[in-house]
């Protein structure tokens, strides 16, 4: 019995560990998961790839208007009162008591003025400016996935930065204490230590809030529905910093291959060929019909088979307008306006892509320069507040040496993660500029 309740109590032991465990460990999440996620999850990034294939069906019904219709129809009527006439005295019943009918009608456009080919091109175009549109949200959500993951580890190193510097200030606090003790220090000294920890313990709970906000805007942005925690895995090295660009050859890449940019030139092809199905209006157009018709008249219920009359007839029918009240001329200049306002769109396209080059070229090069300068100033500050720490042991430094030294270098890793942020943010918001897609295609013509 002993034996048993042992064993009981250790299996209830090993299955609180494995419990106790699970709970503890977090799931890890890297840049790459995060944007697979995004791109799985994105309600906006979804919705842009229903409009593509809305294009696509916008194809299959374009080629409605090239190719012939086969319509069938079937009718049955019941007479209840039939027709008469008298003839030579006689009356005379025009018909049966029921009629029978079978359809095939076949039409087919021969000539519609370029409406038809025109209509389809215009199909063709706008499918593959929706096909931008969708590569154009796939870069926006990969930009913001990036811009949240990279702000949560902005906020997580900010958490690590306040915990430093409550450590030291503790340390420092502890250090203060033992030499008041001693009587070694005033009242003064030890009072303020204890103010510089006070004041830092809300500045580590803010932080602690902060990130918390920025983990849960990453996770409800990408679509993560695990209610585990989540550990961001990051790892930055600035030997893989990247060369700064030039700006001529991104801004060459950028007009080959920026989504936008490639899409409006398909807007603008689109455009003019709205022109011409405008001038159609005042084209002439030429059908096709033949028809097929079976037609039984009976006074029994269902016919028989020689009831049955068949009839064939074939036809061409020309529409040639002579005055449309000017609705032709009115289309056709709308459709012209349209196209002169497409063509201003992608100089504004032209310009805004410009600037957006610029200004990442310029925060990738400032960013870099910041990453190097701040990395050397943390091994000044830490060396800084070493022989601050020593002189204020030996008794020739003060307290004063030691708070401005500790901030000196709480400020240099600050100045450092945040240049790293900018660093991740420019290098993002430049492949978004040129139209650079590391995970998946580039956009292309």
């Amino acid at each position: 019995m002993r034996r048993s309740k042992l064993i009981r109590l250790f299996l209830m032991w090993v299955c609180g560990l494995l419990l106790l465990t699970g709970i503890a460990h977090a799931d890890e999440l890297t840049i790459d998961e995060a944007i697979r996620m995004a791109l799985k999850n994105n309600e906006a990034y979804l919705s842009a790839l229903q409009d593509k294939r809305k294009a696509e069906g916008q194809i299959k019904e374009a080629w409605a208007g090239a190719l012939p219709s086969l319509t069938f129809n079937g009718g049955y009527t019941r007479n209840f009162e039939l027709q008469t006439f008298v003839f030579g005295g006689d009356q005379i019943q025009i018909g049966g008591k029921n009629d029978y009918s079978l359809r095939f009608d076949l039409q087919q456009t021969l000539f519609g003025g370029g409406r038809v080919f025109n209509a389809l091109a215009i199909a063709r175009l706008y499918n593959k400016a929706a096909g931008q549109a969708v590569q154009a949200a796939r870069q926006a959500l990969i930009f913001n996935t990036r811009n949240l993951f990279y702000s949560a580890i902005l906020a997580h190193d900010y958490v690590q930065v306040s915990q430093d510097a409550v450590e030291r200030a503790r340390e420092n606090l502890d250090v203060v204490t033992s030499l008041y003790d001693q009587g070694l220090i005033s009242e003064f000294d030890r009072l303020r230590a204890e103010v510089e920890l006070a004041n830092l313990k809300p500045q580590l709970t803010k932080s602690k809030n902060i990130a918390s906000i920025a983990l849960s805007n990453l996770r409800y942005f990408i679509g993560y529905e695990s209610r585990r925690e989540v550990e961001l895995n990051f790892d930055f090295d600035l030997v893989d910093t990247i060369t700064t660009p030039e700006l001529e050859a991104a801004l060459d890449t950028a007009f080959r291959q920026r989504p936008d940019y490639v899409q409006q030139d398909y807007l603008i092809k689109a455009y003019k060929k709205a022109i011409g199905i405008s001038r159609s209006g005042r084209m002439p157009s030429l059908y096709f019909s033949a028809a097929l018709e079976w037609a039984a008249t009976v006074d029994e219920t269902f016919p028989g088979d020689g009831d049955w009359n068949r009839s064939t007839s074939a036809s061409l029918s020309l529409n040639f307008p002579i005055f449309d009240g000017l609705e032709s001329s009115g289309k056709v200049k709308q459709s012209k306006a349209d196209y002169v306002k497409s063509k201003l769109a992608k100089s504004q396209i032209e310009d805004a892509i410009r600037l957006e080059v610029e200004e990442a070229i310029s925060s990738i090069e400032e960013s870099k320069l910041r990453l190097v300068t701040s990395q050397k100033t943390i091994a000044l500050a830490e060396e800084g507040l070493r022989v601050a720490n020593l002189r204020f042991k030996n008794g020739i430094g003060t307290q004063l040496e030691i708070l401005s030294a500790q901030e000196a270098l709480t400020t240099a890793r600050t100045n450092h993660i945040e240049a790293i942020y900018d660093y991740e943010i420019a290098l993002a918001k430049y492949e978004k500029a040129v139209g650079f897609d590391r995970w998946g295609k580039r956009s292309r013509k």
